[in-house]
């Protein structure tokens, strides 16, 4: 045959693995013996893990299961499924054509089974967009954005799982909300997942980020202004933020950037449903519900005197609080995946990351949290060569937005520090890939229990000295100041 010694270099695994339809390929026990790149991503599991499992383990969140009727029946079978626990915008299970074939031994016993599974959500939204535009099949960006609203919140962890319900339990009501968390775990998320769950959802969702805005114009931004108010005003006046959310939900983000000024003028609003434009003696009624967020402890800042107790009441009805990404580590790899492919859609690449590199990322403190991660999908989709398909690694100059991982972290250190003198206190020692107990006690000494001082000594962040420090149960009596 002509073509037959390309077939030898291509495995039919690697067929399956560029299709854009999800494929899993099981035992006859039901065990995977694959999964295809698509499959990956819809379930944001990892290849590896994929492989510990078995298609039963599925059965908490699926009706049934078209492995087992390929089983029973012995033939083909095609099946509509509900996934219960990936759920749209509009709350509504994800629905998948799942189409099950068996793959028979010499003897007439079922040896193999691969299904093919197509989300109907998709395949609608590209037939539309075909018969609308009457041309050949393509993946245009109207379809990606229609994707892009219908994703999920991912989340594996039970901690978040937790939350959610949470969340959802509340939503339909009108309490105010406080978020709590660190910058970039994902709180702007949590408020628009309440938003979106609550019985204002159909009326505007206004987002306020207080830290934004000059305390000179905060007031005008939030409350609106009359015609010639103020020198620069707009000649028609303004409408504020808060008259904006009237019947919908207004979120005021980084609360605690506040002017005490302006907090005692948002507890009034608070309190009264009402708003007074500077420049009018107009009381102006609005109803909206509140929904706030910050990355502060705000009960200390009201000890410190830098935050109203009587705003702080008010606005602590359901208080919520976001763990960071390194206390919900279930999570990381399910959202590295999810980012990843999202931008090689987005950029129409096509990238996957190895096992390898997923224990890497999963190890990772991720100090910038979900933001964090998602930067790092997309330097690493738009950095790494066009023929790269699989990403073996990450310490070539794709690293983790000015951290890395402990490991590449180790060879530059080790690298710089041979091109240095050595600091006095540590006499001729040439400092190791890997620093030992010995070596950061030694620093600590040096630098007097300072920190900050040691981990610029060793040449390694902060937190990389935090993480030595509790590796090895070094007694923590260190300091910060400088």
């Amino acid at each position: 045959m002509k073509n037959s010694g390309l077939m030898e270099q291509i495995s039919y695994f690697d067929i399956l693995d560029n299709l854009d339809v999800a494929v899993a390929v099981f035992d006859c026990e039901g065990n995977y013996i694959f999964v295809n790149t698509a499959l990956i991503n819809q379930r944001n599991i990892p290849r590896a893990q994929f492989l510990k499992m078995n298609v039963h383990e599925f059965m908490k969140v699926l009706d049934f299961s078209v492995f087992d009727l390929v089983i029973e029946q012995k033939q083909r079978v095609s099946r509509l499924q509900y996934y219960r626990d990936i759920q749209k915008v509009d709350s509504k299970p994800m629905r998948r054509i799942t189409t099950g074939t068996p793959f028979f031994d010499e003897n007439g016993n079922i040896k193999y089974v691969m299904t093919m599974m197509q989300d109907i959500d998709v395949f609608e939204n590209r037939c539309q967009t075909l018969l609308k535009e009457n041309k050949v099949f393509s993946y245009d960006t109207a379809m990606r954005k229609q994707e892009e609203k219908q994703q999920s919140i991912i989340a594996r962890s039970h901690c978040f799982l937790q939350l959610l319900e949470v969340a959802k339990n509340v939503a339909p009501l009108d309490s105010t909300v406080l978020l709590y968390g660190e910058s970039g775990c994902g709180k702007e998320v949590l408020a628009d997942y309440i938003y979106r769950h609550s019985k204002r959802g159909e009326k505007p969702m206004i987002t306020v980020n207080c830290a934004a805005f000059p305390e000179n114009l905060i007031e005008a931004e939030l409350f609106g202004y009359e015609k010639g108010s103020f020198t620069g005003a707009n000649r028609e006046g303004k409408t504020g933020l808060v008259e904006a959310a009237d019947g919908g939900t207004l979120f005021l983000d980084e609360i605690n950037s506040l002017s005490l000024n302006m907090q005692g003028k948002l507890l009034r609003t608070l309190e009264d449903k009402s708003i007074q434009r500077i420049g009018s003696t107009k009381v102006r009624k609005v109803d909206f519900r509140l929904i706030a967020a910050t990355n502060q402890n705000l009960q200390k800042l009201v000890s410190e005197g830098n935050f109203r107790e009587d705003l702080y009441y008010r606005l602590q009805v359901i208080p919520l609080t976001i763990p960071p990404i390194r206390e919900r580590r279930e999570d990381i790899v399910p959202l590295c995946l999810h980012f990843v492919n999202y931008f090689c859609n987005k950029y129409d690449i096509r990238k996957k990351l190895s096992d390898h590199v997923l224990d890497e990322l999963e190890k990772y403190d991720w100090p910038g949290n979900v933001r964090e991660i998602r930067n790092f999908a997309e330097r690493i989709v738009v950095m790494t060569p066009q023929a790269t398909r699989e990403i073996n690694s990450i310490s070539s100059g794709i690293l983790l937005a000015g951290h890395v991982t402990e490991k590449v972290r180790e060879e530059v250190v080790s690298e710089q520090l041979r091109e240095t003198e050595k600091p006095e206190g540590l006499g001729s020692i040439v400092r190791p890939a890997k620093l030992d107990r010995e070596h950061i006690l030694a620093a600590l000494e040096k630098c007097q229990n300072h920190r900050e001082k040691a981990a610029e000594y060793l040449g390694i962040s902060r937190r990389q000295l935090q993480y030595k420090i509790k590796e090895y149960h070094i007694s923590q009596r260190c300091r910060y100041d400088d």
